[in-house]
């Protein structure tokens, strides 16, 4: 078997540590298997990551503040002034929250454009995997193979609803006429395909759950 050459992978999660934490988790394997693994992290991140062998390059969403920020802590003061707006119904919600939060995102994406591209072309990376809410441009247009991972909402994956829908066979026959089948007891069924390619960039659209080498369909 000829030898694995080592690969540089650019790591871009969310300033949160859910996405973070996939990605450290995912990054110390690759570490450990010899390859070197960079982070684009937001500013508040500095010197959490190089502790565990990975490179930090950081990244400001917004103009950076007068004090040094903890980690993540722009969510955590959006969540704790945002929380009243789950008290009203969803409908409402668009406005007043569901669309600051992506004019916030968007924005922090336009924001670092300049500061990413600058990073990939200094880094070079092989592969670039990036955990967030919205895709940047400067990573999905890098020229490299770009994977996405979806943390906070996997069913945003193209073809994920479908994925994840029980296919005829597996659904529980239809009792007779005035009598009940009871509650299903069918698992849902979860394809995990192939990763599909756009031009340079691949994305996986499989989400595969720990219980689907079980329930898929054979």
């Amino acid at each position: 078997m000829r030898p694995v050459r080592p690969l540089t992978i650019l790591f871009a999660p969310e300033s949160a540590y859910g996405p973070t934490n996939n990605c450290v988790g995912v990054g110390d394997v690759l570490r450990r298997r010899g390859h070197r693994v960079v982070f684009a992290a937001e500013a508040s991140w500095k010197g959490r990551l190089t502790g565990f062998g990975f490179e930090e390059e950081l990244i400001d969403l917004a103009p950076p503040p007068d004090r040094p920020q903890e980690a993540g802590q722009f969510w955590k003061d959006f969540i704790r002034d945002t929380a009243p707006e789950f008290r009203k119904p969803t409908i409402e919600q668009l406005g007043t929250w569901v669309r600051p939060v992506w004019e916030e995102l968007v924005s922090g994406a336009r924001y670092c454009e300049p500061r990413l591209k600058e990073i990939v072309e200094r880094v070079r990376p092989d592969v670039i995997v990036e955990d967030n809410v919205v895709c940047f441009p400067a990573l999905t247009t890098a020229g490299v193979p770009f994977v996405r991972i979806v943390s906070c909402n996997p069913l945003e994956l193209k073809g994920a609803t479908e994925s994840l829908r029980p296919s005829p066979a597996t659904r529980p026959p239809t009792a007779p006429a005035g009598r009940s089948s009871g509650p299903s007891t069918t698992a849902p069924i979860a394809s995990c395909g192939p990763s599909s390619t756009a031009g340079s960039s691949s994305r996986a659209h499989g989400h595969c759950p720990t219980w689907s080498s079980s329930t898929r369909a054979t």
